[in-house]
C-alpha cells in the first residue's frame, strides 16, 4: 500500500513557497509600483487572501485545528480593512474633485469666463 503523507506533506510545502514567493512579489512590486492606488487596495486584498491560505496550509501541515478558526478571524478582519480603505479613498476622491471644481470655478469668474 502506497503511504500518501510524505507526498501530501510535500505538496503542502510546495504550496506553502509558492504563495510566499507570490505573496512577497505582490508586496514589493505591486504595491511598491503600483500606478494607481486602486492597484495598491486590490494588492492589499490579495496579499490577505495569501496570508490566509498560508495559515489554513499551516494548519493542515501541523495538524492544528484551532489555526483554522485564526484564518477566519485574519479573513474577516482583512474584508473589514479592505472595505474601509476603500470607503476612505472615495471620500478622499470626492473631496478632492469638489475642490478641483471650486478651484476651476474661482478661476473663470477671475477671468470673466462663464
Amino acid at each position: 500500500m502506497f503511504d500518501y503523507a510524505p507526498a501530501v506533506r510535500y505538496l503542502l510545502l510546495a504550496g506553502m513557497v509558492f504563495l510566499s514567493v507570490t505573496l512577497f512579489f505582490c508586496l514589493f512590486f505591486i504595491i511598491g509600483k503600483g500606478r494607481k492606488i486602486t492597484d495598491r487596495i486590490v494588492a492589499t486584498n490579495m496579499i490577505g487572501v495569501k496570508t490566509i491560505l498560508l495559515i489554513v496550509i499551516i494548519a493542515a501541515w501541523l495538524g492544528k485545528e484551532y489555526l483554522i478558526d485564526v484564518a477566519f478571524v485574519y479573513a474577516l478582519l482583512s474584508f473589514l480593512a479592505t472595505v474601509v480603505f476603500t470607503q476612505l479613498l472615495v471620500r478622499f476622491r470626492a473631496k478632492k474633485t469638489e475642490a478641483r471644481g471650486r478651484h476651476d470655478a474661482d478661476e473663470s469668474e477671475e477671468y470673466g469666463v462663464m
